[in-house]
């Protein structure tokens, strides 16, 4: 019995050993296929890759000395000039979609049609400029503008300015420019402005003048402010009143006073003051007549 017993054990012992031989076989097998896997593997990958290039190589020098290059070479640069044609196309639709006024032209408007560009003496110190009478040529400019802080006016315009500055700092109310002369281009530009902010050409016309029609080409207008006020608010300054008082001693007048604007076409602007000469400016004051339109009899209000 004990022998059996042994006999056992020793037949379990050799079927282990065996088991584990065979294992081992197994592994080693397995691991010698995967290497002859990952060497054919990287010999594939060889053999593709020189193919490859032979492929790129020989493709190079076939359109090197192809007549046919030129044609493709010329095609591609019509497909990009094409491209090119379609972005420019796009940039321009998107600019004409934005309300703008033309260089060197006349409104595109009914206003066109009862607007005259008459002042062809734009010179004169009492020229009327306004939408019913613009300048001609619109690019028309003074020939004698002079530097007053910063500022360009004419002459005789920037003189009295000058003295007016001086005696309301004098008496304690200085004040400033924001905008004198101003060319058809610069025009541009600031309208274009204003139909953005306003967003369109009937609430821009309100507030700001049309290219060729705007008195500040003339030299003889000014913008005022003062530190802690610019547009609407100098109404309510004490320069504003003291300029009510004295400006006319200077030549100059409130161009756009209020409940006027169906005489001067715009609404009322506190800050723009419009040199006319001390006689017309006390004359004007004295016969209580605000607007130059009523004073020389010149037709004014809307562009149509």
């Amino acid at each position: 019995m004990r022998k059996s017993v042994e006999r056992r054990q020793r037949a379990k012992k050799v079927a282990e050993a065996i088991h584990i031989n065979r294992t081992s076989h197994h592994r080693r097998i397995t691991a010698l296929i995967v290497l002859a896997l990952i060497i054919i593997d990287g010999l594939l990958i060889g053999i593709f890759q020189l193919q490859a290039s032979q492929t790129v190589a020989a493709t190079q020098k076939s359109l090197a000395s192809s007549p046919t290059q030129p044609t493709a070479n010329k095609s591609f640069a019509s497909i990009l000039s094409s491209a090119r044609q379609t972005s420019a196309h796009v940039a321009e639709q998107t600019v004409k979609s934005i309300p703008s006024y033309p260089q060197q032209t006349q409104p595109s408007t009914a206003a066109s049609t009862t607007t005259h560009c008459d002042v062809n003496d734009p010179t004169s110190i009492l020229v009327v400029v306004n939408k019913k009478h613009c300048i001609n040529p619109p690019s028309w400019a003074p020939s004698d503008l002079t530097s007053i802080n910063g500022f360009l006016m004419r002459s005789v315009a920037a003189e009295h300015m000058q003295q007016m500055i001086q005696a309301a700092a004098a008496a304690g109310l200085p004040f400033g420019l924001t905008s004198t002369y101003r060319s058809y281009s610069d025009q541009v530009a600031t309208y274009n402005t204003w139909v953005q902010v306003n967003g369109s050409t009937a609430s821009a016309d309100t507030v700001s003048a049309r290219p060729g029609y705007s008195e500040h080409q003339t030299g003889l207008a000014a913008d005022l402010k003062t530190d802690g006020c610019v547009l609407e608010c100098f109404e309510g300054t004490a320069q504003y009143s003291w300029l009510q008082q004295n400006a006319a001693n200077y030549g100059f007048i409130q161009r756009y006073p209020n409940g006027l604007t169906s005489v001067t076409g715009y609404s009322p602007e506190p800050w723009h003051w419009r040199y006319v000469g001390s006689d017309t400016a006390l004359a004007m004051k004295r016969n209580g007549v605000q607007t130059l339109e009523e004073y020389l009899g010149v037709s004014g209000g809307d562009y149509n």
